[in-house]
């Protein structure tokens, strides 16, 4: 059996029968979570990608290829900065052998690559073209003869490649205004010939096909046996495998083609080449060798078809006998199909469809064969190992490889073809960065760049550096919070976590190799804390603090801005007390109480009742307090002990005077964290806001939240709002300016819903609504900075940080964590 490929240039492969393909990967799109809409969409663009083809050949190839897990740790150790660089190359190493340990060197990428046939019907008849054509059929049996009798050079003239690189760039243009496409060259071409011939242990990024050409002035020539280089193995052929043999390893491959279809496909539903990426743990590749009938012998061929079956129903007629009903079937099927190609005039699709099975041995590939089989049979797809026929059938899966036999052809149309799902694929974060966890249902690890996305990266869908952590008690968002935050500070990022619930505060004894870079602001009632929180103290210019002022005090007493009587007087006495030089809130009653106007005297009783009630002595200060908070550290927790905060459900009227206050220290620490997000734009800087719900609920809170997201996203700073459902979000700005969202298991349908509107996916959808609802600890429904959604399982690896960040109660045993 001849070896297909005569020639290789840039994306181009000529055949021995004077065919050229061009051939291109499609770069595979997100399908995951996607509307009814949504796909329908993208089968139009797929349907319309075919049917712009009136005559040739398409060939369609879904590859299974190996990524290099070491390959993607060392890209990600490039992304370190810092003083911390020593430590997270450590970590990093150790967390790519543990990773190697559990999967193996490689992961399992599945790459979709699609071959036109490439037609030179535009050009222009004319003497001169006659005469070309003559003079290249010629020339090409020239080279035929001399290849057989004198060597082993291929030689490819320069006019014929520069013909068909031309329409090569027509194609290009008009398939990249549905799909994003990348040309393949060599390397790719070399990859995957060696893949098909079980070449196997180089991760794809790093294969290198070494094909010399030597260029004379008007043809290129190539050593046929650099081109045949990719195939060397030993292949034995049996009648229902083929064993294939190289140096170090021996592989068998067993191939199956379609028998017959013998129910409808439906979509969206059935999308066979996305499912099967999710339904095997074992690679398989896919073969799509497709010949493009022109509407006008298709509409021949069908009506042919349809005299046969009317002289069938004739004879059984005349015969005195019943028509069966498989011949009425295909009468109505016949007649439908002459309705559609009648009326637009599409073209009708030979498709010779082959899957591709490997195992090192023959009772894993029996097993391996059985599950490919059972999968195809539930879509109503019936398959057949061919006997003696697996060597051809091997064959079409080499570029620009012709159909091998056509026993198993069917003729399907351009909405079939398009529902099959090619392309379509789960992604989920970027191709390096910070290892997080793996797709739940492609095994995939996923890895996350924090600070990528105020980089206007190719693709994104959004610039915001905020994130959002979602969920009820025990899902594992304050887990997962804590194991993002850990990692970027190692990554050169630096944090300021506001940590409410005091339970950080261990971190560096269980974080002994950070623990010189962990600052812990423990803000206790102790009479040495008194005013630190005021502020006149924690803010370092006047007119913010001016403003922290007023919100802190508007909020204690609910004097609203709209009161004209009593906002004005609170509002002159603050400023008084901005424009001296020791400031202070207790200076704001003194304030008060030397101002003639009647109103005065109670807000400034209003005022003071707070001063001594538990630890609100934090909030007043005299004048004489100086600032001690320092954020120098990588990692800065401020912790303020003894904070009641309200239940998630309590409105603000029912708030008690305790509740009050806390959430009103919330808000002077948050404030604080604006001007940390001020600090050195070029270091990426995270403020995480634990328990955000209790202060979103609150005006001065959602001013606040807002202030902080648009201030980082200038300050290359990101906002992480740890909260337990989307509803706390409620202000329309936040959401949109709200990046990488993660969401955790819910049980209430209503928040359920809202979570599901708040990643942009259907929240009627039941499906959709049940993988929320069925999450286990630390799995997350996820949507990436390119608006992907998909599931997956948080995984720190490392017993030592589970252990740090997890913050359930000691007698909890189940993994996961808040």
């Amino acid at each position: 059996m001849r070896y297909p490929i005569k020639y290789l240039e840039n994306n181009l492969v000529f055949n021995h029968d004077g065919e050229c393909f061009a051939y291109y990967e499609l770069l595979p799109y997100n399908y995951s979570f996607l509307s009814e809409d949504e796909k329908i969409q993208v089968h139009d663009h797929f349907r319309q990608l075919i049917a712009q083809n009136q005559d040739g050949k398409i060939h369609a190839l879904q590859i299974s290829t190996a990524s290099s897990i070491r390959s993607v740790q060392e890209r990600s150790k490039e992304l370190v900065t810092g003083r911390l660089k020593e430590v997270a190359y450590e970590r990093i190493d150790d967390q790519t052998e543990a990773l190697v340990s559990m999967i193996g060197e490689h992961q399992v990428d599945y790459r979709f690559f699609i071959g036109f046939k490439l037609l030179l019907n535009e050009e222009e008849v004319s003497m001169k073209a006659m005469g070309k054509n003559i003079k290249n059929s010629l020339s090409s049996f020239v080279r035929d003869v001399n290849h057989h009798l004198m060597g082993d050079f291929v030689s490819m003239p320069h006019e014929e490649i520069r013909r068909f690189s031309k329409m090569e760039s027509l194609l290009q243009n008009k398939i990249s205004r549905r799909f994003k496409v990348r040309p393949l060259d060599k390397n790719d071409f070399g990859y995957l010939i060696e893949h098909l011939h079980e070449q196997t242990g180089i991760a794809y990024d790093e294969y290198d096909y070494a094909l010399p050409l030597k260029k004379l002035k008007k043809e290129t020539l190539v050593k046929r046996y650099d081109l045949i280089k990719p195939t060397r193995c030993l292949i034995k052929e049996n009648q229902r495998y083929l064993k294939i043999e190289q140096e170090e390893q021996t592989t068998y491959v067993s191939y199956f083609t379609i028998n017959s279809i013998v129910g409808d496909l439906e979509f969206p539903s059935d999308e066979i080449f996305y499912y099967q990426q999710q339904q095997f743990d074992f690679p398989i590749d896919t073969s799509m060798n497709v010949e493009i009938v022109t509407n006008k012998k298709a509409l021949s061929t069908v009506r042919n078809k349809k005299k046969e079956l009317k002289d069938l129903d004739n004879h059984a007629w005349e015969s005195d006998n019943e028509t069966g009903s498989n011949v009425i079937d295909a009468l109505e099927q016949v007649n439908e199909l002459e309705d559609v190609l009648d009326q637009t005039k599409e073209s009708m699709y030979k498709l010779s469809y082959v899957i591709r099975v490997s195992a090192p041995n023959l009772d894993e590939l029996k097993q391996r064969c059985n599950e490919v089989k059972d999968f195809y049979d539930d879509l109503n797809v019936k398959l057949v190992r061919p006997f003696g026929d697996m060597l051809g059938l091997h064959s079409e899966f080499i570029p620009a490889s012709k159909r091998y036999m056509n026993d198993y052809i069917q003729y399907v149309t351009s909405d079939f073809l398009a529902g099959l799902g090619f392309g379509a694929t789960q992604m989920l974060g970027e191709t390096e960065g910070i290892y997080f966890g793996y797709n739940l249902d492609t095994g995939r690890n996923v890895y996350l760049n924090p600070s990528l996305a105020s980089q206007g990266v190719k693709g994104s869908v959004t610039n915001a550096l905020a994130s959002a952590f979602l969920g009820s008690l025990g899902g594992g968002k304050s887990f997962s919070n804590n194991l993002l935050v850990y990692y970027a500070v190692l990554f050169g990022g630096q944090a300021l976590i506001v940590d409410p619930k005091a339970e950080r505060g261990k971190w560096k004894e269980t974080l002994p190799e950070i623990a010189h870079e962990i600052n812990i602001v423990n803000l206790t009632s102790e009479e040495s804390n008194k005013g630190l929180l005021d502020p006149f103290v924690i803010m370092k210019k006047k007119k913010d603090s001016e403003s922290l002022a007023i919100d802190i005090l508007t909020f204690l007493t609910g004097i609203s801005s709209r009161d004209g009587d009593k906002f004005p007087v609170l509002r002159r006495a603050i400023r008084a007390v901005g424009q001296q030089e020791e400031r202070g809130l207790l200076l704001v009653i003194h304030e008060l109480r030397s101002d003639p106007n009647p109103l005065a005297g109670p807000i400034a009783d209003h005022i003071e009742s707070f001063t001594d009630y538990d630890f609100a002595h934090l909030l007043f200060s005299d004048g004489t307090v100086k600032n001690s908070i320092s954020l120098e550290k990588q990692l800065n927790i401020i912790q303020v002990a003894d904070l009641v905060l309200p239940d998630a459900e309590t409105n603000f009227e029912e708030y008690t005077t305790m509740e009050l206050l806390s959430v009103a220290m919330l808000i002077v620490i948050s404030t604080f964290a604006l001007d940390f997000i001020h600090s050195d734009r070029s270091v990426f800087k995270i403020v995480d806001l634990d328990e955000a719900w209790s202060f979103l609920q609150v005006a001065q809170g959602k001013t606040l939240s807002n202030k902080l997201v648009r201030a980082g996203r200038a300050m290359n700073a990101g906002v992480y709002f740890v909260t337990q459902n989307a509803a706390d979000l409620t202000d329309e700005k936040l959401k949109n300016n709200i990046g990488v969202k993660f969401a955790f298991r819910s049980r209430d349908i209503n928040e359920i819903k809202k979570t599901l509107e708040f990643f942009g996916v259907d929240k009627e959808d039941e499906g959709n609504q049940r993988k929320l609802r069925e999450l286990e600890n630390g799995q997350c429904l996820i949507q990436d900075l390119y608006g992907r959604v998909g599931i997956i399982q948080v995984h720190p690896v490392f017993e030592d940080l589970f252990y740090a960040f997890d913050t359930r109660p000691p007698s909890q045993e189940k993994k996961g964590g808040d």
